[in-house]
């Protein structure tokens, strides 16, 4: 875990000191949804869900955003217990690179790579107590913009630290992969 909040705070540390290119940063809202795919051992306790959120950005340059993400998995656990559904919650800060391709017309392609970290939240309806842990990601996607609206397309492979809620269990590193398709609109 305070391995994670260092990697997060370098990472928007770094690159809110960047220079700009342009006197103007530009803010971009991103509202997403998709889906939420367990993985390895992850995916005993968990099954796929949907997953809908919402990302801020800040273009500090045309190649280069930092940006914050919220999102929201309803789930069900495979926990023995009356009320087995659980809400995931995810929040993180990370940085976006890409490269900026005009296709013709006002349209670009801008495919991306993206780092981060950030937390994990599992709320459980249940009588298990909430667990929240540490969390980095790397993204790979694609957005097509016309103007100020953009259609997304990113892929995220979380990894994570696992609490257990049952009792004596020890923590573990976990995996998820989620898959997401999403508007952008670039505020100018």
């Amino acid at each position: 875990m305070k391995r994670i909040t260092i990697v997060t705070v370098v990472l928007f540390a770094g690159a809110t000191a960047l220079p700009a290119q342009s006197s103007i940063m530009k803010p971009e809202f991103r509202p997403f949804a998709g889906a939420n795919i367990p993985t390895g051992p992850q995916r005993d306790l968990f099954g796929d869900a949907a997953m809908i959120g919402a990302q801020l950005a800040l273009e500090i340059q045309p190649t280069l955003h930092v940006l914050g993400t919220f999102g929201w998995v309803a789930s069900q656990s495979n926990y023995a217990v009356t009320n087995d559904d659980v809400n995931m919650f995810t929040y993180d800060v990370g940085l976006e690179f890409s490269v900026v391709e005009p296709l013709g017309g006002k349209w670009e392609l801008k495919p991306f790579v993206g780092i981060g970290g950030g937390g994990r939240t599992y709320a459980y309806r249940g009588t298990l107590p909430d667990k929240t842990c540490g969390s980095v990601y790397a993204a790979l996607g694609t957005e097509f913009q016309i103007a100020p609206w953009a259609f997304r397309l990113e892929a995220r492979d979380n990894v994570f630290c696992y609490v257990s809620p049952l009792a004596g269990v020890s923590s573990e590193t976990r995996n998820d992969v989620g898959l997401t398709l999403g508007l952008a609109y670039h505020f100018r």
